[in-house]
């Protein structure tokens, strides 16, 4: 163990928002895709009909999480090679390529099947980059963020959460307010997915001008480098921290879909709700996430991580059969009450988990193990959540199914949390 640096405050400040882009990209690029699934379904699956289009649509947004497991292997591996900062002004260009494809693509009228071919293909791509983003992201934050800090640094970070959202359902409802949604199946969705190009050379700019992680700088200083850091990973003993990460991820990604990507389809497609009034009463939400979150990492850093962590897998559990029903209310109000408090609880668990995450793995592996564990976990329960979900109400015909998709993974989570050491205020020079 060694004394952290003392990082200033400015540099701190530009690291954290350096990691917040990529997030934001993240939730950005891959939200848009989903809150525009009943448009695309129309455009590259007009073979299928209704409930039938949409699914096929989410399989496709499913697929993208395929490539995400993937490129957490080969970014984390290079991230704890060659160092976090170069790997993520990699990943970022590498999505705003793939962003870039995808408003340029040409829908199943234009080119028949190759159209949705394509759209998974790129989407697989977005995936694969998207793998080195959130290990990358927040593993740098907290290696500059000092011990007494941490979560709270990172809850900062994690805001990109609500903001990559907020910025993707905002955009989705003002145009479709001044435009209609005519014109948004038009144009407006390319343009959503081009904009993704402007966060990706932003994102560039500023990762280029930050230092690297003073806590990796100083393990490949004394040729601590881990050659094959994923092997290691594994064959260290850190396999069970690992597993137990992965329960971590379980009801919070699947919570996460069901309250964004899947509820604006849900509210639109199953309650006929008005996509501005959907897409207003999630802008709310986001926006109690982003207030919240840097608050309760705050407080994590002075209570411990657990607490707030329990509290919101047993808040959640509670509250996810009332959250339906709020929604099946189809009023604006009600479903507005339903996000605020969703995401009220959401801003207990982001900054206190990721933090105990990247306190629980050595700098050697560090990257690899975060971009492993979540990129697994998002990819099963996160990518499929949204057409889980629409399968179970298409297949039982009972509009609160997936509430149970939702207990499932949230007990998993409660059981992690619970089997969890505390982790606050630990040395990460080790």
């Amino acid at each position: 163990m060694g004394e952290q640096e003392v990082i200033p405050l400015g540099e701190m400040i530009k690291v954290s928002v350096a990691s917040s882009l990529g997030i934001a990209f993240e939730f950005y690029d891959f939200l848009i895709f989903g809150f525009a699934a009943p448009v695309l379904a129309k455009l590259f699956f007009p073979m299928m009909s209704g409930l039938l289009a949409l699914i096929y649509a989410f399989i496709t947004f499913a697929v993208g999480y395929a490539g995400r497991p993937l490129g957490a292997i080969i970014f984390g591996h290079l991230g704890d090679k060659i160092g976090r900062k170069y790997t993520l002004v990699f990943t970022i260009s590498l999505m705003g390529a793939a962003s870039l494809a995808l408003a340029l693509l040409p829908t199943y009228f234009q080119i028949g099947i190759w159209a949705p071919i394509l759209l998974a293909a790129f989407r697989f791509l977005q995936g694969l980059s998207l793998g080195g983003e959130f290990g990358g992201g927040i593993t740098l934050t907290g290696e500059f963020a000092p011990a007494l800090r941490r979560a709270m640094w990172v809850g900062v970070a994690q805001t990109a959460q609500g903001s990559g959202p907020l910025l993707a359902v905002g955009l989705l409802g003002l145009l479709t307010y001044l435009y209609g949604e005519a014109w948004f199946v038009s144009i407006g969705w390319r343009i959503m997915f081009g904009l993704g190009v402007v966060i990706a050379i932003i994102g560039v700019y500023i990762r280029l001008r930050i230092s690297e992680s003073p806590i990796f700088t100083k393990v490949k200083s004394r040729g601590s480098i881990s050659r094959l850091p994923l092997v290691d990973a594994f064959r260290a003993g850190y396999w069970k921290k690992i597993l137990l990460g992965l329960g971590f991820i379980v009801g919070g990604t699947a919570m996460t879909y069901v309250s964004s990507v899947f509820a604006i389809a849900y509210l639109e497609s199953v309650i006929h709700v008005p996509a501005v009034e959907a897409s207003l009463a999630l802008v709310v939400g986001f926006t109690v996430l982003i207030i919240f979150s840097p608050i309760f990492g705050l407080l994590a850093d002075k209570y411990g991580r657990k607490p707030f962590m329990i509290a919101y897998a047993v808040g959640t559990i509670a509250f996810i059969y009332p959250y339906f029903l709020l929604l099946l209310t189809g009023q604006l109000p009600l479903i507005v009450l339903a996000q605020a408090v969703y995401n009220f609880m959401a801003s207990w668990l982001n900054g206190a988990y990721a933090a105990m995450l990247l306190e629980m793995f050595p700098t050697k592996v560090r990257y690899t193990a975060l971009s492993f564990i979540y990129h697994v976990g998002v990819a099963a329960f996160g990518g499929t959540t949204p057409f889980i979900a629409t399968y179970l109400i298409y297949a039982t015909h009972y509009e609160l199914a997936p509430i149970y998709w939702g207990w499932f993974g949230m007990v998993i989570t409660l059981i992690a949390f619970i089997l969890a050491k505390e982790t606050k205020g630990i040395d990460l020079n080790y």
